[in-house]
């Protein structure tokens, strides 16, 4: 990802610090579960890789969780809320280095490369790139709602201590996205059973998921305390299935000025994926000239997309299936 600059009142954290790789401290998840293990549909067809979710790994050294909760913490005050999220900050990487050197480490990007099993890059979109959920204000809201992601690969770290926490779960279904999500908007819940709730271990542990293909939630609290997770997202370019990043849930999260910047960016990256990749590979003399002029229509039409976003007076949204049981 490629910060080009910030948008206007993104001023520098007064608790930021550098970002130094020795915050890392990655171990290895004890196992990663497969889509085909959550049902035969579960991938679909805009599966970027067979992953599902991994169980929690260690992620951050003490001192890295203490910066990380630190910066996490003066976040809080631009805090606001949407339609599924009851209390969020969005845009880390425009405020914080020591986020913004995160969201890019190269270590870490090997590492998950290594565990989504796909070519997983910085996210172009800073406000996915690292977005800070908060414990509601108001006790009996749910942290966040039963949803997918409209991004790829993301992992959900946390970063105060989950020990003792009466509530804020992070759960995720059994079963395949489309699946649960019919039994949710048809008003049955999900069957208890299937519904996995993930135990932390401490600060500075995480999950990592394909979170478009997982259906996944947080909580209500039953108590007011303090509850921070990080997730930060990623892009994966792929010469046939299409990232799922989309516009609506950047408009409904951040506004228009601030998605139609980002979306641009995010466009541009795809288009030259895209146009590299049919150079590459696609661009052959024993190819008819018919199919080599569909291919690089198709390779431009996300920046056509964008462009006509501009016109767009929909403000889009964040999609959800429900608090749920």
């Amino acid at each position: 990802m490629t910060v080009i600059d910030a948008p206007p009142g993104y001023a520098p954290l007064d608790n930021d610090v550098p970002w130094d790789p020795g915050y890392l401290e990655l171990v290895p998840p004890e196992h990663v579960l497969m889509l085909d293990e959550l049902g035969s549909d579960a991938a679909g067809p805009t599966a970027l890789s067979p992953v599902a979710i991994t169980s929690p790994f260690r992620f951050l050294s003490g001192e890295g969780i203490r910066v990380m909760h630190a910066v996490c913490s003066e976040l809080e005050r631009f805090a606001g809320g949407n339609n599924r999220i009851a209390k969020c900050a969005r845009g880390g990487v425009y405020r914080s280095a020591f986020l913004r050197g995160l969201s890019e480490d190269p270590v870490l990007l090997d590492f998950l490369r290594g565990l989504a099993q796909a070519p997983v890059e910085p996210h172009p979109v800073g406000h996915h790139a690292m977005h800070v959920n908060y414990a509601p204000d108001e006790v009996g809201k749910n942290v966040d709602q039963w949803h997918c992601d409209a991004v790829s690969f993301d992992y959900v770290l946390m970063v105060s201590d989950p020990r003792g926490l009466k509530g804020g779960r992070f759960e995720y279904f059994e079963g395949p996205v489309e699946e649960g999500r019919d039994l949710l908007l048809a008003g049955a819940g999900l069957p208890p059973p299937r519904v996995v709730s993930v135990e932390f271990p401490g600060p500075g542990w995480a999950v990592f998921q394909q979170g478009h293909r997982v259906l996944h939630r947080a909580t209500r609290l039953e108590e007011p305390a303090e509850r921070i997770t990080a997730v930060a997202s990623f892009y994966t370019p792929d010469p046939v299935i299409s990232d799922p990043t989309e516009i609506g849930t950047l408009r409904g999260a951040d506004g228009s000025d601030i998605a139609l910047v980002e979306w641009s960016r995010y466009a541009s990256v795809v288009a030259a994926r895209r146009l590299l990749h049919f150079a590459e590979e696609g661009a052959l003399f024993s190819r008819s000239h018919d199919e080599l002029q569909a291919d690089l229509r198709a390779c431009i039409a996300v920046v056509e997309e964008a462009i006509e976003e501009f016109d767009r007076e929909d403000q889009g949204g964040l999609i959800t299936f429900g608090e749920g049981e």
